[in-house]
C-alpha cells in the first residue's frame, strides 16, 4: 500500500513554464538581494560615521539577507529544477532557511526595540556596543538551535530519494516530519511583538510632529504666511513619511512571510498535490523578497546611510 502511495507521489511535478518563471524570479531576488546587502555591509565597513548600535543590528540583518540570497535561494532553485534529491537535502534546505529566517526575525525585533527606545526616550542611553555585540551573538546562537532541530527528527525517518521527496516529508503522509509546525507559532509571536511596537513608534513620532505643528501655530512671533505654509507642509510631509514607514514594515513582515508560514502549517493536514507544490514555491519567493526590502526599509531610511551611500559612489568622488 505504501509503495502505491509513494509511486503516486512520484507523479507530482511542476510544469516547465512554472519552473522557468519561478527560477527567473528567484534569480532576480538573488541579484537584487546581494547588491542591496553588500551595499549596506560596505558602507558599514568603510564609513566609521555610520557605526552605531542601531547600524550594528542593521549590518547583521544585511549579513543574514546576504547568506539567504547566497545559500537558501540556490537550494530552493535546486528543489524546483526537479532532480532526484534525498530527504537529507530537504532537511538541509529547511534547516538553513528556517535558521536564517529566525535570525532575521530576532534581528528585526532588536531593531524595533532600539527604535522604540530612541523615540520614547531619546535622551537616555539605550544600548552600548558591548551589549549590542552580545545581542548579535545571541541571535546566531538561537539560530544554530533551529538549524540543528530538523536533523534530530530526520535520523528516525526513512531515507528516500526522488524529485518530490520534500513534499512527502511535510504533508499528510505515512512518515511526516513535524519540525515545520513551529514556524507559524514563532512567526505569530514575533508579529505580536513587532507590529504593536511599530504602531507605538509611529504614534510617538506623530505626537512629536503634532507638537511641532502646534508650536508653529501658537508661536509669539507670527511667521509670514509663506513661511507658515512651508512649515505646515514640512510637518505634513514628515507625518506622511512616518505613516508610510510603518505601513511598509507591517506589509513586509506580514504580507511576505505570513502566507508561507500558514501554508507550511496547513500542509500537515492536506494531501500532497501539484497545487500545494506550486503554492509553496510562490509563497517562499514572496518571503525571499523580504531580503530585497530590508535594506531599503531599515538602512536607507536613515539619513547617515543615504549620505554615506552617495559619497561612496565613484561619480561623486
Amino acid at each position: 500500500m505504501s509503495s502505491n502511495i509513494t509511486s503516486e507521489y512520484k507523479k507530482l511535478g511542476l510544469s516547465p513554464g512554472f519552473k522557468i518563471s519561478i527560477i527567473i524570479v528567484l534569480g532576480l531576488e538573488i541579484v537584487l538581494g546581494i547588491c542591496a546587502s553588500c551595499t549596506v555591509l560596505l558602507i558599514y565597513w568603510n564609513k566609521r560615521s555610520v557605526r552605531s548600535v542601531a547600524t550594528k543590528f542593521i549590518a547583521n540583518l544585511a549579513l543574514i539577507d546576504f547568506i539567504i540570497c547566497c545559500v537558501c535561494v540556490p537550494f530552493t532553485i535546486a528543489r524546483i529544477s526537479g532532480f532526484s534529491h534525498s530527504t537529507l537535502f530537504c532537511c538541509w534546505h529547511e534547516a538553513v532557511t528556517s535558521a536564517l529566517r529566525n535570525a532575521s526575525f530576532i534581528t528585526l525585533l532588536l531593531i524595533c526595540y532600539d527604535r522604540y527606545k530612541s523615540v520614547t526616550n531619546p535622551f537616555v542611553l539605550r544600548l552600548t556596543h558591548l551589549k549590542a555585540r552580545r545581542a548579535v551573538i545571541l541571535v546566531w546562537c538561537l539560530s544554530t538551535v533551529s538549524l540543528i532541530a530538523p536533523f534530530l527528527e530526520w535520523r528516525w525517518k526513512a531515507k528516500t530519494s526522488w524529485s518530490s521527496a520534500c513534499i512527502l516529508m511535510f504533508s499528510e503522509s505515512k512518515e511526516p516530519c513535524f519540525f515545520r509546525l513551529y514556524y507559524l507559532p514563532s512567526f505569530l509571536l514575533s508579529c505580536t511583538i513587532l507590529l504593536p511596537a511599530y504602531l507605538r513608534i509611529s504614534k510617538a513620532a506623530l505626537s512629536r510632529v503634532h507638537i511641532q505643528a502646534m508650536m508653529i501655530r501658537t508661536s509669539f512671533i507670527v511667521p509670514a504666511s509663506f513661511s507658515q505654509r512651508r512649515n505646515e507642509a514640512m510637518v505634513r510631509q514628515k507625518e506622511w513619511k512616518i505613516a508610510k514607514m510603518t505601513g511598509a514594515v507591517v506589509c513586509s513582515v506580514c504580507g511576505l512571510w505570513l502566507p508561507y508560514t500558514t501554508l507550511t502549517f496547513s500542509m500537515y493536514f492536506m494531501r500532497p498535490s501539484n497545487h500545494l507544490l506550486r503554492l509553496e514555491f510562490v509563497f517562499l519567493a514572496f518571503g525571499y523578497f523580504n531580503c530585497v526590502l530590508n535594506p531599503l526599509l531599515y538602512a536607507f531610511t536613515k539619513e547617515k546611510f543615504r549620505t554615506a551611500f552617495w559619497r561612496t559612489l565613484p561619480c561623486k568622488k
